[in-house]
């Protein structure tokens, strides 16, 4: 199906995503693991929630202080080519949302063309986008974090810290946002800056 900018955010499926990754320099680090939640008709199905942690062969790094992603925890995890395979079979007609679209996407992309030999393509919206322009047209400066955007919206911190739990509180927002800027019947892909990856 064909993402046009025109579609009404009610119509469209959205797929949630977060990755955990073994620091913030793809030439140098590695994914860790994906998280992933699917949004339909303006509800997060949570019976979609899908977390894949995956086999890190150059070790889990600075990260497992941040993500309590050990090295013995993903020792039975999948391979990167196995959760990209299923991350990819939930595509096809979605639009894809994350916070902090370009470093998950940077990630993504080289992971997927050492395993495949090609990008992946799909649109996208990032919900740290979005509420940097909300916030520069009301003249105000903030952080941009997940949990400070979240905040704003008068959703609950959450105390975990994994891939899963980021996609879900990313959906959580997404939905907030997408309150805030307009009614869901009347609400189009344009106006949550839709993008395409590259």
């Amino acid at each position: 199906a064909v993402i046009k900018p025109s579609q009404l955010f009610s119509d469209t499926r959205f797929l949630v995503v977060d990755c955990e990754m073994s620091g913030l320099d793809p030439k140098k680090c590695q994914l860790l693991s994906v998280g992933w939640v699917i949004i339909e008709q303006g509800r997060i199905i949570n019976a979609s929630a899908k977390h894949l942690l995956i086999h890190a062969d150059r070790g889990t790094g600075e990260s497992s202080k941040i993500h309590g992603l050990f090295d013995s925890k993903l020792a039975g995890a999948n391979s990167v080519a196995a959760v990209l395979m299923l991350l990819m079979r939930q595509m096809p007609g979605a639009v894809l949302v994350f916070h902090h679209a370009k470093l998950d996407i940077h990630f993504l992309q080289k992971a997927t063309i050492e395993n495949f030999r090609c990008p992946l393509l799909f649109s996208y919206v990032d919900t740290m986008a979005i509420e940097k322009q909300r916030m520069h047209l009301q003249g105000k400066s903030g952080g941009l974090r997940l949990a400070q955007c979240r905040n704003r919206y008068g959703l609950p911190a959450g105390s975990q810290h994994d891939a899963l739990a980021d996609a879900q509180a990313t959906a959580e927002l997404f939905l907030a946002q997408a309150s805030y800027l307009g009614k869901q019947e009347s609400l189009r892909l344009s106006d949550l800056s839709l993008s395409c990856s590259r």
